[in-house]
């Protein structure tokens, strides 16, 4: 079995590493936008950019150098882009793209941060990572009163919608060192080689057991009509759903391998390790099972996506596969009609280039023995964004970071701006809403998706409220990620468990390992600092709860 400790440093070795480098109810009322705006920047640089509708760029300062790292789909902006004029002038900025190879993304980036190079503002996976940053000199502090007074619109937008987590996500030993975003949540859906179903027959599947009667189906009946018997039903992506007819949280994500820094929030409000529960033996049985059958890809373990926008699923629009598991975005856009090209999502726009003739539908997560079902869903509390040390130091670039912030809050033009760029360019509208155009790194380069906050609960409303509304009408139950908070105890030991995990969960999978070694892996996973790193976990986030509320 192959070994897969090079997905990601030690938080150890990074923190080495890149010191060592160092070293040397919310709205948008458009009648109070002005005024909010003054607000945010009072006693700020832009204080009269703010004013009557004037813009920064009026400012006789020389625009402030920032840069950008807001995706792992990165890319360096043209600076005479339209866009990146229109967001220049507004904050008195210089936009940067800081472009990372996507190919590696994690080791890329942190090459560079040893290298002391570093973007002004950047997303953070989790709050675990953020420790290390901030350990490694990298994320400087932002406060939360200088974010409530700079930036109010979204501060009252967080506290509308804060279930007590939201403001303390980004607290490390007792300081704040960005802000986590409402999030409009919509779980993973699964999608179906609708040919494949309708060539033999069958309906899309509802229960664990429907699930392992199609795609057996799609194994033994030559779904693709070669005579061959080349077919597999799913690879690595549909695992979540697997794991969530037992009711955990699994993720494999867009990149090979089980995330297991992400944890679970349990209906006590006590956040555990769910890659330990003895629930995660059962759907692992499931799992081993279907490996045997030839259910699951053989290949299953280098990946779903093997290049370019990392949400494709190549075994999936190659014919290989026919399960498969994304953001309906990812597919669809309004509805789940594939004629009409205005409603393909960028992977679906990559299958039909395959195979034009190609066709998809959506179907629920498979429920389990217990009625249990849902796939994984991205935070309430998501898109942590951050300042780096070297944005902080400098107050212009805080200034210009939070009115952005405040913008993208109360200012719905600003919001389709920074995210869907220029009508008749980047996109079109239409009776749906809006349709891009370009995507990907083609957008990054114009300026479109580099000062972004995402899809936020104001976002949704305002922007796509039909693609919205569709979405959630095609999943069902989701497993949220947890931000689990910055510990040393955590931070130290997640990648040892990450790796951990995968060689015992694979080998499980494909018999190099009976299935109750599985207790053995427990047994070792808690040693290696699991249980210590969960208790920890658990001590912080009550902790952090109790601090917010008073």
């Amino acid at each position: 079995m192959m070994k897969r400790g090079w997905k990601r440093w030690t938080a150890a070795a990074l923190t080495a590493a890149m010191a060592a480098g160092l070293l040397a109810g919310c709205g948008s009322d458009k009648s109070a936008q002005t005024g909010s705006a003054a607000e945010t920047t009072k006693n700020g640089s832009t204080t009269e950019a703010a004013k009557e509708g004037t813009t920064a760029g009026d400012s006789k300062e020389e625009p402030v150098q920032m840069s950008f790292l807001y995706s792992r789909t990165s890319a360096e902006v043209d600076d005479n882009a339209g866009v990146v004029k229109m967001i220049e002038d507004r904050f008195n900025i210089d936009m940067k793209g800081f472009y990372v190879d996507a190919n590696n993304f994690e080791q890329n980036l942190n090459v560079k941060f040893a290298g002391g190079e570093m973007p002004d503002a950047l997303v953070v996976d989790t709050p675990a990572q953020l420790a290390t940053y901030v350990e490694g000199g990298i994320i400087g502090e932002l406060p939360i009163e200088l974010i409530r007074e700079k930036a109010p619109n979204f501060a009252k937008c967080a506290d509308a919608n804060d279930d007590g987590s939201l403001w303390s996500t980004m607290m490390y030993k007792g300081k704040n060192y960005g802000v986590g975003n409402p999030m409009n949540v919509i779980p993973m859906a699964m999608f179906w080689n609708k040919d494949w179903l309708d060539k033999l027959g069958l309906d899309v599947p509802e229960t664990l057991e429907e699930y392992e009667e199609v795609l057996t189906a799609f194994v033994e009946q030559d779904p693709d009509g070669n005579g061959k018997k080349d077919t597999a039903g799913m690879a690595e992506r549909s695992f979540g759903a697997v794991f969530g007819a037992f009711g955990l949280r699994c993720v494999t994500g867009n990149t090979p391998g089980f995330v297991v820094e992400e944890m679970q929030l349990g209906e006590d409000n006590i956040p555990f390790f769910p890659y330990i529960r003895p629930e995660a033996k059962q759907a692992l049985e499931v799992l081993h099972r279907w490996y045997e059958k030839g259910i699951i890809d053989k290949e299953f373990i280098t990946g779903e996506n093997h290049g370019g926008y990392s949400w494709l699923s190549h075994p999936f629009m190659n014919g290989q596969i026919g399960l498969t598991s994304a953001q309906p975005r990812h597919y669809f856009a309004y509805s789940e009609d594939t004629s009409d090209q205005d409603n393909w999502g960028i992977c679906l726009k990559e299958m039909k280039a395959v195979n034009p003739e190609a066709n998809i539908v959506a179907g629920p997560a498979p429920v389990g023995p217990e009625g249990k079902s849902g796939t994984e869903a991205w935070s309430k509390v998501g898109h942590l964004t951050c300042l780096t040390t070297q944005a902080v130091s400098d107050p212009r670039k805080v200034d210009a970071f939070l009115a952005m912030l405040d913008a993208y809050y109360s200012d719905p033009d600003f919001m389709e701006l920074s995210n869907y760029g220029l009508e008749g360019k980047h996109f079109k509208n239409t009776e749906h809403g809006r349709i891009r155009l370009i995507d990907g790194t083609d957008l990054r380069k114009e300026g479109v998706l580099q000062v972004d906050f995402d899809d936020t609960v104001l976002y949704a409303k305002e922007m796509n409220p039909e693609k919205t509304a569709f979405g959630k009408s095609i999943t069902g139950n989701g497993y949220y990620r947890f931000n689990t908070p910055a510990t040393e105890e955590f931070s130290n030991v997640v990648a040892t468990l990450d790796t951990l995990t995968e060689q015992a969960y694979f080998d499980i999978i494909t018999g190099e390992k009976p299935l109750d070694y599985f207790d053995t892996f427990v047994e070792a996973f808690k040693k290696a600092g699991g249980e210590a790193a969960e208790k920890a976990v658990q001590k912080v986030y009550a902790e952090n709860l109790a601090s917010m509320q008073k």
